[in-house]
Order: C-alpha cells, then sequence, then structure tokens
C-alpha cells in the first residue's frame, strides 16, 4: 500500500492565524494543512484579501484539503449562549461564534478546499432520518458548489459513533457525502478496527490520526485534551490506517494531537513536534 501523505490538521494550532498556519506548516515540511473557517474570517477582518491568501498558499506550496468545521448546521446543536461558563472558558472561538454554512463554503472555495468537514459538536441526539434529512440538505446546497461534505462522529452528540453516523450517511442518500474517521474519537467511542473494515468502499473522505492511553475507567473526558503523538500511545494505528485506506484509498490524512503540552508550546515548536512524529509514525507504516 502507497504511504498517504499526511497533513497538518488546524486544531492543532488554536492559537494560530490562518496566514501563521500555512506559515508554519511550510516551515515544519507539511504540504497539506485543513483550515479553520473562522481564522479564514478573521483574516480576511484583519486586512488579508482572498487573492492574497491565495497567493501565500501558492507561494508556500501548501494545499489546503479540507475545511474542518461547519459545527451549528444540524438539529439538535445547544446553542453558545446555553453552555455553563466554565465550559464556555474552554471552547474555541469557532464553537462561541460559529460561521454561517455560507462563510464556510466560501472558504472552501478560496483556499481550494473539496471537503466540509460537518460536526454535531454539543448536539443532543436527534434520530437518524431527521439527521439524515438535515444533512441531505447540506450535500445538495455543498454539490452546487463541488464540495464534498464529511460527517464527523463525536462521543456524548448526536453522531456519537461511527456506525451510527455510516447510518444517517446512509439514509441522507447524498453522494458527496462521507466519513471522517478520527482515531481518538473511534476509541473513545469503543470503536474497533473490525468496525472500520465493515464500512462500504469508500466511506472515509478523512482520516485524522493521533494516539491514546486510555484514562482510568470513569475519567470524566476533558474537550481538547488527551491525545498522544502518533506511537506514544496504545491504538492500533497502522491496523487502523491500514483498514481505512483500504476502504478508501483516496482519504486525506491529518495529523490531530490535542493535549495541554502542545497547546503551551510556541506555535513554530508544536508543528515541528507535529511534523516529526509524523514523519516518525510513516517511516513505520
Amino acid at each position: 500500500m502507497e504511504t498517504p501523505e499526511i497533513g497538518l490538521g488546524c486544531a492543532n494550532l488554536l492559537q494560530a492565524s490562518l496566514p501563521e498556519l500555512i506559515d508554519v506548516a511550510t516551515k515544519s515540511g507539511f504540504r497539506r494543512i485543513t483550515a479553520r473557517p473562522y481564522t479564514f474570517a478573521a483574516a480576511l477582518a484583519n486586512g488579508w484579501s482572498e487573492d492574497a491568501l491565495r497567493q501565500q498558499l501558492a507561494l508556500a506550496g501548501i494545499e489546503v484539503t479540507m475545511i474542518d468545521a461547519l459545527t451549528h448546521v444540524l438539529p439538535g446543536v445547544q446553542p453558545p449562549e446555553s453552555l455553563d461558563p466554565e465550559t464556555r472558558a474552554v471552547m474555541p472561538p469557532d464553537v462561541l461564534h460559529p460561521p454561517t454554512e455560507e462563510a464556510v463554503f466560501r472558504s472552501a472555495e478560496v483556499l481550494g478546499a473539496s471537503i466540509v468537514n460537518v460536526t454535531h459538536y454539543l448536539g443532543v441526539p436527534v434520530p437518524i432520518e431527521q439527521l439524515a434529512e438535515a444533512v441531505a440538505g447540506v450535500c445538495r446546497r455543498a454539490r452546487e458548489r463541488g464540495l464534498t461534505i464529511a460527517l464527523e462522529f463525536i462521543p456524548d452528540t448526536g453522531l456519537p459513533t461511527l456506525p451510527v453516523t455510516q447510518a444517517v450517511i446512509e439514509a441522507c442518500g447524498e453522494p458527496n457525502c462521507g466519513l471522517t474517521l478520527d482515531v481518538f474519537h473511534l476509541d473513545r467511542s469503543d470503536g474497533t478496527v473490525e468496525d472500520v473494515r465493515r464500512l462500504p468502499p469508500d466511506a472515509i473522505a478523512g482520516v485524522q490520526i493521533s494516539d491514546r492511553i486510555r484514562p482510568p475507567a470513569g475519567s470524566a473526558h476533558v474537550p481538547f485534551q488527551g491525545r498522544c503523538l502518533p506511537g506514544e500511545g496504545r491504538l492500533p494505528l497502522r491496523d487502523l490506517m491500514c483498514a481505512a485506506f483500504e476502504n478508501s484509498p483516496g482519504a486525506t490524512l491529518d495529523i490531530e494531537v490535542l493535549n495541554a503540552d502542545l497547546s503551551s508550546l510556541p506555535i513554530d515548536d508544536a508543528a515541528a513536534r507535529l511534523a516529526a512524529a509524523a514523519r516518525s509514525w510513516l517511516a513505520t507504516w
């Protein structure tokens, strides 16, 4: 199997602006990134033009593969103002001030991304039929822009597991709807390599790689924490990656490691550590 290109996931560097993310990705040797619609809008507000952002990407030789994410388009998502102050304090601005669907699609068009990641973060359980109807509408609007929609499952949301999310994808019936496979969320939801192998062919649009050491039973999940660099945890990463790319050879692959150590580093240092970990792990593929 051919070793896939690994990109720098934007969630690793929540403190970075879009121009800074492009710059540190280049310095660290990445050729692909994902991008946040929030930082795209912020760059425009701070004087960058759409053409200038395109030019920076072109000069850097950086490809944007996915916009991450469209967060408040599905039914059952709690409004940000309903969150308690303690939770609000750890939320990134994307969650508290989510961009509109139009703004997300525009960021994809300008930056050249073909995939828009859709989450149900902070969402409550909603019947599959209701989610599927909403997803189908998003997919139809995205298809008019030449975009693929990828649904990311996250425990404790209305898309909590791989099987539930795949059921929504199949029920929506739209050809431009796929799955984002985050191996951290897969393990948190007790998913397995076999669950990935059971997916229908070409089900996966994007893969997010990290590692994990399971905390003691009963431990509360802390948002944006708990991930290890690939190879530093106990996940069966090689088997997971083989299953994912045997299913979907064209899926994107991004490193996404959210933990306190990395978030405390300057963005250049954090990106360098991520790049070194990615290269080291890929060497074992």
